[in-house]
């Protein structure tokens, strides 16, 4: 028996000789590496949430500027204050479409620019003429509309070549009728 006694005291001084491993510091690193991890996915969102809204809403909400907006409608009237150079006022004929509702490209659907537009015609009997090519009018404004994407179509300086683009369109359409200039009576983009 002195052998089983001796085996065992040789066996408990075995074990307390040997260190004991904490689960206690194993604890406190899982815990600061969930931490870290937690931290930077928030800061990863907190990120992606910060270039979406940049993106989504405050560039196209920046995209107008009124000096920009201003020396637009200069150029569209040629810094003339509407009246002919013999002190009357000039005839303005203006052939109106209302409400293009397109969604742009590239936004599968998620958004949507509706517009109104005016057409300032060269001679007072062209207005016939636009007026029996509506139908053609509209589908050519939403082919080039729904073309652009939602930062062409946010951003002020790109719509000076859009009036351009869509007067020569207009135009080509209604020959020998002419327009010559483009008005957004109305121009919301979501």
């Amino acid at each position: 028996m002195p052998e089983k006694v001796r085996e065992a005291e040789s066996a408990l001084a075995e074990q307390v000789a040997k260190p004991k491993r904490t689960p206690v510091v194993k604890s406190d690193m899982a815990q600061l590496v969930t931490k870290v991890a937690v931290i930077a996915v928030v800061a990863v969102v907190a990120v992606v949430a910060a270039y979406l809204i940049t993106v989504r809403v405050l560039k196209p909400m920046m995209a107008t500027d009124p000096n920009a907006v201003q020396e637009q409608m200069e150029a569209v009237h040629g810094g003339e204050s509407g009246r002919s150079g013999r002190g009357e006022a000039a005839e303005e004929v203006l052939f109106e479409i209302e409400q293009i509702i397109v969604n742009p490209a590239s936004t599968v659907g998620s958004r949507f620019l509706s517009c109104s537009m005016a057409f300032e015609l060269k001679n007072p009997d062209d207005l016939g003429r636009f007026e029996s090519r509506e139908i053609k009018i509209r589908d050519a404004l939403i082919t080039i509309l729904s073309a652009r994407t939602v930062d062409e179509l946010a951003d002020a300086r790109l719509r000076e070549p859009l009036r351009r683009q869509i007067l020569a369109r207009i135009n080509r359409l209604t020959e020998p009728a002419e327009a010559v200039a483009v008005y957004f009576k109305d121009f919301v983009l979501q």
